[in-house]
């Protein structure tokens, strides 16, 4: 069991999607793996009006639709959810908190303990401001001596540079930096986390990883899903916003980042940090070559959506770093839903370095080339050139990859590590606000500026629309 003190986590939307299909779960992973406080209790927090046991019920119910294939057995989900209980209450009903601080406080008295308080808002951002302004107002988040509380927000955070600038007034107010997680799940995935592992402990990729070597660099996003039941989410906040801001940025970041000379969670954010700061931001002069948008064909059937939306589904953004390290090296990012193909994956293209012999006309050769697969399966391939087998000098390009095993401790929903993290106070994989303002700080003037570009279509299925930026 992990040894951090009794702790209570609170669910605040504990009958929503996010929590049957990711957060319980984790949890359930989490508790059979030994990786839960010894003492714990687990509070859902939402309007219906249940008690412990429909919530109960509920817990099961979710594990058996949205946990497809676990391990399992009946008695350990039902020692699971001897620790859960429920409050109902909403966010716009302030005696919601007092029922909350009953039922902690009960918990406690009837243990023995005074115990850590995790809430996790699982709650659309709209919520943000009342929740976390309550939350101070009622005591219920108030730390007692040696015991902390945690408060972990999903993103979106914020809807452009300005909301999250506010955002993050109102919460220094309220807590401690190191007492909010904010959470892109997509930096705990064990493919994401493993970009630094295979930058920084080989010593064929350290040399190289820089302007004078990378002739560029692809991110691409891509999901062959369309909108579906998200469409009430998505209008009004489209592709850029959804993974672009957030998801793909990072990646990008983890890309270029220096090696931090500790491998500390403040040197890693701040590394993080240094890369968003320095990207070359798009202007009205170099939006036009920056930047395409589409939508697919048939998004706007859905009831949901009006007539004239003008949210797109899909994306590509050229970009720069503008540090020493990175000088003129282009970074391409790619997303969309609703196409032929769906992959997570980074790809690195080096110059074309054949000399000698090997630098003739009729010599065909090319670049290296990584590419780092992060799904549907965790993949890396490096493209090298080799003498094609015949009398003469020519080259041809080879392919060696390798699929990366998976463990018997894999780690198979990433809002377990999430959890893990926050429980144990590790702040590496949640994004610290200098590096909520960098991204956003580039954002935003895209978001504020590219209505003015056409809004490309494409037919669901498809490798995306005909016009693109992207020159593999």
């Amino acid at each position: 069991m992990l040894d951090s003190g009794a702790t209570q986590i609170l669910i605040l939307g504990g009958t929503g999607d996010l929590s049957r299909r990711k957060l319980l779960p984790a949890l359930l992973d989490l508790y059979a793996r030994g990786m839960l406080p010894e003492v714990f209790h687990i509070i859902g927090l939402a309007r219906s009006k249940w008690g412990r046991h429909e919530y109960s019920t509920f817990v099961k119910e979710s594990i058996d639709k949205y946990h497809l294939g676990h391990t399992h057995t009946a008695q350990q989900v039902n020692d699971f959810c001897s620790h859960i209980s429920f409050v109902s209450g909403s966010f716009d009903d302030f005696s919601s908190y007092d029922r909350l601080q009953s039922s902690l406080d009960e918990f406690d008295v009837k243990r023995g303990v005074r115990s850590n308080r995790l809430f996790y808002l699982a709650v659309p951002p709209k919520h943000y401001s009342q929740i976390f302004n309550d939350l101070k107002k009622s005591g219920v988040a108030d730390e007692s001596e040696k015991k902390w509380t945690h408060i972990l927000v999903e993103k979106p955070f914020g809807n452009n540079l300005q909301t999250a600038q506010e955002l993050d007034s109102q919460l220094a107010k309220l807590y401690r930096e190191d007492q909010i997680f904010r959470i892109d799940h997509y930096l705990a995935k064990e493919a994401v986390q493993n970009i630094l592992s295979f930058r920084f402990a080989n010593t064929l990729l350290k040399a190289p990883w820089d302007k004078d070597s990378v002739q560029s660099v692809y991110i691409k996003m891509t999901e062959t899903i369309d909108v579906g039941g998200r469409s009430g989410f998505y209008e009004g906040v489209g592709a850029l916003r959804d993974v672009g801001q957030n998801h793909l940025l990072q990646l990008l970041a983890l890309v270029a980042m220096k090696e931090p000379d500790t491998f500390t969670v403040e040197a890693i954010r701040d590394a993080r940090t240094e890369v968003l700061e320095s990207l070359r931001p798009v202007t009205k002069e170099t939006l036009n070559d920056s930047v395409i948008r589409a939508q697919y064909d048939g998004y706007k059937s859905d009831e949901a959506i009006p007539n004239d939306s003008e949210t797109e589904t899909y994306f590509e953004l050229k970009t720069f770093v503008d540090s020493p390290t990175w000088k003129d090296v282009p970074f391409f990012i790619q997303a969309g839903k609703a196409l032929e193909v769906g992959e997570v994956s980074i790809t690195i293209n080096f110059k074309d370095v054949a000399t000698g012999l090997f630098e003739t006309k009729t010599c065909f050769s090319i670049g290296n080339q990584i590419k780092l697969t992060i799904s549907p399966e965790q993949e890396i391939a490096i493209t090298l050139n080799a003498k094609s087998p015949d009398l003469g000098y020519q080259l041809e390009t080879r392919t060696l990859s390798y699929k990366c095993k998976e463990g018997e401790n894999k780690i198979k929903n990433s809002y377990e590590k999430v959890l893990y993290d926050s429980i144990v106070g590790d702040q590496t994989l949640f994004t610290k606000t200098e590096e909520v303002h960098a991204a956003w700080k580039f954002i935003t003037p895209i978001l504020e500026t590219w209505n003015k570009l056409p809004l490309h279509t494409y037919k669901k299925g498809s490798a995306g629309p005909v016009e693109t930026l992207l020159k593999m």
